[in-house]
């Protein structure tokens, strides 16, 4: 055997053992991820959810794609509750849970997002919003929103999308429940407020100018 060909078999082996202990030395990674998301609404009546990302057999309206309804000018329609579900695994850690919504006219794009936090609720097993329960070992649920805005807030009257995705901060970046990117979206419509009803300003000048003119009179007498 010429000394040619050990030495090709030698640099081979060298290379294959390098590979190895490369794999070897590698770290295993770690795994983190959403799985399930869930919408509340507040009209007036108390929180509805609604589906988002829904991952169990038991399934809620989704928001995508609804209409929430009609209102009127002055009207309240809260973002009241908010649920997210995610895993983590082999060294992964979810750190914290957001929800992110914009509320615009049909005809415009969205524009700034606000985002509000969504706090840890409890650790497998759990159930979500719409009665699934999961069990596995790094699955936890964040639903505790602490804020409730008002979608309706300065809106004139019109026809509205509102947007709304989610998003889990964890040891190996940023991980989304934002249906593929193009975020869930719901329609709803706000009314002018009646002409012919008063502002409530408006009543009191005139319940003032009428007091005024009972007090001229029985002076005059």
């Amino acid at each position: 055997m010429s000394a040619k060909y050990i030495s090709r078999i030698s640099l081979r082996s060298i290379s294959l053992c390098s590979i190895l202990l490369l794999l070897l030395a590698s770290p295993v990674f770690a795994g983190t991820g959403t799985f399930g998301s869930y919408i509340g609404v507040d009209d007036g009546g108390g929180n509805t959810f609604y589906g988002a990302s829904q991952p169990g057999s038991n399934f809620l309206t989704a928001f995508d794609g609804h209409g929430l309804g009609t209102y009127t000018v002055g009207d309240s329609l809260l973002l009241s509750g908010a649920e997210l579900l995610t895993w983590k695994s082999d060294g992964g850690d979810v750190t914290n849970a957001f929800v992110s919504y914009n509320v615009h006219l049909n005809s415009a794009s969205a524009g700034t997002f606000n985002t509000v936090n969504v706090s840890w609720t409890s650790n497998s097993p759990l159930n979500d919003a719409a009665g699934n329960t999961f069990s596995g070992s790094g699955d936890q649920k964040w639903a505790n929103i602490n804020l409730t805005p008002d979608l309706m807030s300065g809106l004139g009257a019109g026809s509205y999308e509102v947007e709304v995705y989610f998003m889990a901060t964890t040891n190996e970046g940023d991980r989304y429940s934002n249906n593929g990117g193009s975020n869930y979206v719901a329609t709803f419509d706000v009314n002018a407020a009646p002409s012919g009803v008063p502002e409530p300003a408006a009543l009191l000048m005139a319940f003032a100018g009428l007091l005024s003119l009972v007090a001229f009179s029985r002076r005059r007498r």
